[in-house]
């Protein structure tokens, strides 16, 4: 049975989402929160833990006190648009949701890739700055199988190249497109698709691989 695949995705504007606000009013870093859905209708209840001497600025109550934090309680419309519920409506629950400066970082474990494919594309067509952090296959316990791959090491001429290969299918067997075609589509020289491709390759190999020079 395959283990599936975990994912990261990072959110840098999550619409009006309370605890990345509170997040980004607080400048600190929100690690713990927890969603209760099965209360009255229409109604989401979350809570979240922000260091004690935090502004939180949103409207929420305060409910407990724990090892120099506050933890704060608030009430949402379940009809509002919502990260976490988009995702959890896509396939896959959560399995863990933070907040930073304004954003939010939300990991889950996927049937497949293709699942995961979905996520991005639901959550694409509902926030901007969506990106894919990280993506690995094996069990929890096997944290040395996720990779986390820096997209800043590309150029944005080398990203245009693989996006627009990727879009017409270059990578599949059989190829929906080869080499020319892709070329063609892009507006450059056969040789000038392969050179640049070839090197945004390379190094996406480097960081997947974790080749050491």
């Amino acid at each position: 049975m395959s283990e599936g695949v975990r994912a990261q995705i990072e959110i840098a504007s999550p619409g009006e989402c309370p605890v990345a606000a509170a997040a980004a009013d607080a400048d600190a870093r929100i690690d713990r929160i927890d969603r209760a859905s099965g209360g009255r209708d229409g109604v989401v209840t979350e809570e979240f833990a922000v260091d004690s001497d935090a502004d939180v600025a949103i409207e929420a109550t305060p409910v407990a006190e724990r090892d120099g934090q506050t933890v704060y309680r608030f009430e949402r419309d379940r009809t509002e648009p919502c990260a976490c519920d988009l995702v959890e409506q896509t396939g896959p629950p959560l399995a863990d949701v933070s907040a930073a400066d304004g954003g939010l970082e939300l990991s889950f474990r996927a049937v497949d890739v293709a699942e995961v494919r979905a996520v991005v594309a639901a959550l694409g067509d509902a926030f901007d700055g969506v990106r894919l952090r990280s993506l690995g296959h094996g069990s929890d316990a096997d944290d040395a199988d996720a990779v986390l791959v820096d997209r800043s090491v590309l150029t944005e001429r080398q990203r245009r190249v693989l996006r627009r290969a990727y879009e017409l299918g270059y990578f599949e067997y059989p190829k929906g497109a080869n080499a020319s075609e892709v070329a063609d589509e892009l507006g450059i020289a056969r040789s000038t698709f392969t050179e640049h491709l070839a090197a945004a390759q390379s190094k996406l190999y480097e960081a997947i691989l974790s080749i050491e020079r």
